[in-house]
């Protein structure tokens, strides 16, 4: 009996301990911080394909993208090429859009316009911006036509989601 009292006693103490001993939680991982990207908005002066062809200096451009915060800002009579560098934390949703400007009495006889515009992403200041877009060359009158019966050539809108 003595034994069996000992036995018990003993597993009793034993299955103190191993429950009583504090286990140490787990720390829990830290939440990684986003990473931040720098965002490039960008509308150039030169035809996508062929660098020689330059829109002629005369034009300007107003400008409407989305700022880091997501909120639109708006600059007017931007001269080309243009373009805005933001940080920006993924998932983003950027948004710019544009309209060429232009005082009448500064068109040249032989008028290059167009609208070349690209969004892209710079991971650690590398890449590119892929650009797209194109230009037309035409007389003064023949721009002021163009101008005046399809205005929405004279514009564009880009929107893309990283």
């Amino acid at each position: 009996m003595k034994k069996i009292t000992l036995l018990l006693a003993t597993l009793f103490a034993v299955s103190l301990i191993i429950t009583g001993c504090d286990r140490e939680e787990p720390t829990p991982e830290p939440t990684p911080t986003p990473q931040t990207y720098t965002l490039v908005y960008k509308i150039d002066n030169h035809h996508v394909l062929d660098d020689s062809i330059t829109i002629s200096p005369c034009f300007k451009m107003n400008v409407t993208y989305t700022d880091a915060n997501g909120q639109l800002v708006t600059e007017n009579n931007v001269t080309l090429p243009w373009s805005k560098s933001i940080d920006i934390k993924l998932p983003y949703h950027a948004k710019m859009t544009g309209t060429l400007t232009y005082n009448e009495e500064d068109l040249p006889a032989t008028v290059v316009y167009g609208l070349v515009h690209g969004i892209g992403i710079l991971i650690n200041g590398q890449g590119s911006v892929p650009l797209e877009g194109s230009t037309g060359t035409c007389t003064r009158e023949s721009f002021l036509t163009i101008a005046s019966t399809h205005p929405e050539w004279l514009q564009f809108t880009e929107e893309k989601d990283f």
